[in-house]
Parts: structure tokens; C-alpha cells; sequence
């Protein structure tokens, strides 16, 4: 997972979340527009061990807890690195997805009905 931001509403601690996979070859088909991909270099820069895509169709409201995040210590989660340019550029490909038409799938797992 990719972090974008954190937050508090009421007593329930936060993260914003873009979904991530290691999946990087597509067999000959191009790469989908909504992943931005991450170069094995970048991505041992960026605490990975691996390249990966970011999926900016992807997004989700999770709780600061250890079920949703197990590194988890004392309420706070290390950061392997930050790049909030990056972060942007998600956030910039998610809107051109938006104005394009392309559906966004949100998960709230804090507060689930808030979605229907």
C-alpha cells in the first residue's frame, strides 16, 4: 500500500490508501492506465524490495490499527521513505482517471456505511 495521507475523525486514527501490486508484466498487453509503475530501483529507495504499480482506481480509508497495518508500534507507524511528489502524481493520474469516466473503487473501512 501506498499511504497518501492520515487523519482523525473523532477518536478513529486514519490513512488514506492507494492499493499496490508486484504484478509488473502484462504478457504483451500494455500496461493499464490506471497503474503508475515503480522501478526496482525506486522502489528499494522507497523501503521495497521489489518494482511494483500503484493503482490509482484504488483507494481506501483505513483504521490506524494492527489488523489493517501490523507494523503498527505504539500507535504509530514507521515510514520506510517519503515522497510526497509521488503521492501527487497518484493523486493526479486519480483525477484524470475521474474526469475520464473511469470508476474509482473506495473502500471506508472506518466508517463502512458512509459508501452506500
Amino acid at each position: 500500500m501506498l499511504c497518501a495521507a492520515t487523519g482523525r475523525e473523532g477518536n478513529t486514527r486514519f490513512a488514506i490508501v492507494f492499493y499496490t501490486t508486484s504484478q509488473i508484466d502484462f504478457q504483451g498487453s500494455r500496461r493499464p492506465r490506471q497503474y503508475l509503475f515503480v522501478n526496482k530501483a525506486r522502489a528499494l529507495e522507497l523501503g521495497q524490495k521489489a518494482a511494483f504499480h500503484v493503482d490509482a482506481s484504488r483507494i481506501a480509508r483505513l483504521p490506524l490499527t494492527t489488523n489493517y497495518f501490523p507494523e503498527l508500534v505504539q500507535s504509530a507507524i514507521q515510514a520506510a521513505a517519503r515522497d510526497p511528489d509521488f503521492v501527487n502524481k497518484v493523486e493526479g493520474r486519480m483525477r484524470e482517471l475521474i474526469a475520464a469516466g473511469f470508476e474509482i473503487t473506495k473502500v471506508d473501512a472506518v466508517f463502512p456505511s458512509r459508501l452506500d
